[in-house]
């Protein structure tokens, strides 16, 4: 695997990248975004957010007003180019369903600057046809909350189906900030608690998923009657 830890940085690429991929979300899908003022302008966050597909990086990196470092599957980094390309745009490889202690002590060290760091807590694509809506995270997110004391930023992403499209509509979700001091941390259990907030989080996605399917459906119930 193709990657150098000590190398912790913002890199330029993302910057002259980032307005490209908000022109490519708009003419590859229809998308859109809410709730973008729910971003915090600064401090140590956790970006958690639902993974339904390849491109969902890109439309938080588009969408979001932050820099964000991505926690991404290690396997993206087994050939050079490629590991290059991903390490270039923030992102860092994490050995899935295992204790990547070298990925944790990065994501630790991202937040510990005060940035922004992306994970997918389902820790893999949850596609429709297994499950139409975000399902059970790990305890990784809460675990990563409870070691930096960082605060939560609930992030849907909502595609909505519909074969009279030319282009798929993609909703990015931003929902408030879930605070650290509200997670539950207490030491009292960590292990428990760890797990507690990892479900805190999800069930925050799983409610901004709820209400754009609510949303999809009162629209096109209207457009019916109309």
């Amino acid at each position: 695997m193709y990657f150098d830890y000590s190398d912790l940085r913002n890199r330029k690429l993302y910057t002259f990248v980032k307005p490209v991929l908000k022109v490519l979300s708009h003419i590859v899908y229809s998308s859109d975004c809410v709730g973008r003022e729910n971003v915090p302008p600064q401090g140590k966050l956790i970006v958690a957010c639902n993974h339904i597909g390849t491109p969902d990086p890109g439309f938080i990196v588009a969408n979001c007003p932050r820099t964000v470092h991505y926690m991404a599957k290690s396997e993206l980094f087994e050939k050079k180019p490629f590991s290059v390309l991903f390490s270039a745009m923030n992102a860092f490889p994490v050995v899935r369903c295992s204790a990547d202690r070298k990925a944790l002590r990065y994501a630790l060290d991202v937040l510990d600057k005060d940035w922004a760091l992306g994970i997918f807590p389902e820790g893999r694509r949850v596609r429709s046809n297994e499950s139409p809506s975000p399902v059970d995270g790990l305890a990784g997110v809460g675990y990563l909350a409870r070691l930096s004391g960082a605060d939560v930023l609930p992030c849907c992403l909502y595609r909505e189906v519909d074969g009279r499209r030319l282009r798929p509509k993609v909703v990015v979700i931003f929902g408030e900030v879930i605070k650290n001091k509200d997670l539950g941390f207490e030491g009292k259990n960590r292990s428990a608690e760890t797990k507690a907030a990892s479900k805190i989080i999800m069930d925050k996605i799983k409610a901004l998923w709820d209400e754009a399917d609510r949303n999809r459906k009162v629209r096109s119930y209207e457009n019916r009657k109309s």
